[in-house]
């Protein structure tokens, strides 16, 4: 278990330790350049000098060269029973940005299964109940995007009948303003619905199953420390 940077190291440990590490572009370029001599350094010293990397590409939205480096720093948690660096849970903290690394590169899929996994280990931390959220938001459902392209058109064609009504309707054909108008009123209340109520079961629905997984999750881990 890795708690803190010792004092000592090697040269270019020693170079990395008085690096401005406020500027990630500083750390990736350093991790570049000393990178073939990478596994020369001494053990301690590639785990701090790869998290830093790891940091630093996630810092600069580099997400996609992140997750190698992320699998990287889990393997080295797993198989090296290497679980802090730093002060931080490197195990727990590289999955959970590897998540969101999937996320924002939009595999919501990928980021979803890495979600659940970590409410598994940590049912109590809403971090990882709002990646899922999150990822849930967007995949939506098939009925749930029909409904919403339902009242997207009908949204659309309310507005179609404003100007149908003040262009045409009400210069030529003034009796049929009022019809027009309740049309419009009714098309308009009919989309309105349809965007509001399919948003709003599709978030109670998500709701429901992170809370049902969540539940799982704390009931396996309380069977677990009983047992």
């Amino acid at each position: 278990m890795i708690k803190k940077t010792h004092i000592q190291g090697s040269r270019v440990f020693r170079q990395f330790k008085e690096l401005d590490k406020e500027e990630p572009r500083n750390v990736v370029n350093f991790f570049k350049l000393h990178e073939p001599s990478f596994n020369e350094l001494e053990f301690k010293e590639q785990n701090h000098l790869l998290a830093a990397y790891g940091d630093a590409l996630f810092k600069l939205r580099l997400y996609k060269p992140y997750l190698k480096i992320a699998d990287r720093l889990i393997k080295l948690s797993i198989l090296q029973n290497v679980r802090f660096v730093q002060g931080e849970d490197i195990f727990h903290k590289s999955l959970y940005q590897k998540g969101l690394a999937y996320f924002y590169l939009h595999d919501y899929t990928a980021s979803a299964h890495i979600a659940k996994e970590l409410i598994k280990m940590s049912p109590e931390q809403r971090s990882y109940r709002n990646l899922l959220r999150r990822c849930m938001i967007r995949q939506r459902p098939e009925w749930v995007k029909k409904v919403l392209f339902t009242g997207a058109v009908m949204y659309l064609l309310s507005v179609l009948l404003v100007i149908l009504e003040f262009a045409i309707i009400a210069r030529f054909y003034e009796d049929y303003q009022q019809d027009t108008e309740q049309i419009r009123i009714g098309v308009f209340v009919i989309g309105l619905l349809a965007l509001t109520l399919g948003e709003l079961v599709h978030h109670i629905q998500i709701q429901r199953k992170i809370n049902r997984h969540t539940k799982a999750a704390r009931i396996k881990k309380t069977v677990n420390s009983i047992e």
